[in-house]
């Protein structure tokens, strides 16, 4: 079973040459509905022709996904900011022209401007698609992450995964009080099976998940982080079913839970 597998497709409108042409991320791939022969118009642009906006756009998804620096950014955004966007347009222009650098300080000049370039280009939607996109090609062996790249997609595992087990437990039969004040602690290893302890005891709680930062693309991506009321932990290929390791609280005495996972075939 393929990563993009259970993604749904997604698309949005560019202004183009004087019309809207659409986008479309599908199974992997970006494709410009407008334009059929990329390769030619490339190398027409070669020659001195001016870009068209559809390809420009393409350009930013390339760059995307064979760099990895705007997950930097990325990865403490749930959607779309547009006060945010507003403040990189403006240091992207400050850069240009005055050469100081307020954003992506680890990256040499050249690299952050085109990770700026592709944070304010693409759609938050896309932009989550980049970042699962690379994150998959290293789950598959295609790439490594590097310490840098490494860091940030794991401060993205561990906010999206909080956020996922906070709504698992405001959706959960048994009412679990301001679930957002439990102590919630997520360990992102490479190396290492997702796992979850703790217990839910009112002041006593405590709660410890470890997971690997392919969870972005196999489980965050596919709408699949809560699942039937359950915090879904990992999800693994086998005989082309999906199966998932789901977090299920049992009530062990009065008031006090305690997770154990389930598998789940979907």
């Amino acid at each position: 079973m393929h990563w993009t597998e259970h993604i749904p497709s997604a698309f949005f409108d560019v202004r183009c040459e004087g019309f809207d042409h659409r986008v479309i991320w599908s199974e992997g791939k970006l494709s410009l509905c407008a334009h059929l022969e990329i390769d030619a118009e490339r190398a027409l642009i070669a020659l001195g022709g001016k870009p068209p906006s559809c390809l420009k756009i393409l350009n930013l998804w390339e760059s995307a996904v064979s760099d990895g620096g705007f997950i930097e950014e990325w990865a403490g955004h749930f959607k779309e900011d547009t006060r945010r966007r507003w403040w990189l347009s403006t240091a992207l222009d400050r850069l240009k022209s005055e050469g100081v650098q307020d954003f992506f300080h680890d990256l040499p000049r050249t690299r952050a401007t085109r990770m700026c370039e592709v944070i304010l280009g693409l759609p938050h939607e896309f932009l989550d698609l980049a970042a699962v996109t690379v994150l998959a090609q290293a789950d598959e062996g295609l790439r490594d992450l590097d310490e840098y790249l490494f860091a940030h997609s794991a401060l993205a595992t561990q906010m999206r995964s909080r956020r996922s087990f906070v709504l698992t437990l405001q959706a959960h039969e048994s009412s679990f009080k301001s679930p957002a004040l439990i102590p919630f602690r997520c360990e992102v290893n490479d190396d290492i099976t997702p796992t979850i302890t703790g217990v839910l005891a009112g002041k006593n709680s405590e709660v410890l998940l470890t997971l690997r930062p392919s969870w972005l693309n196999r489980v965050w991506a596919r709408n699949l982080a809560i699942y039937k009321k359950r915090l879904t932990i990992d999800a693994v290929s086998k005989d082309n079913e999906l199966y998932l390791s789901q977090v299920e609280w049992t009530c062990t005495t009065v008031n006090t839970y305690t997770p154990k996972v389930v598998i789940t075939k979907i």
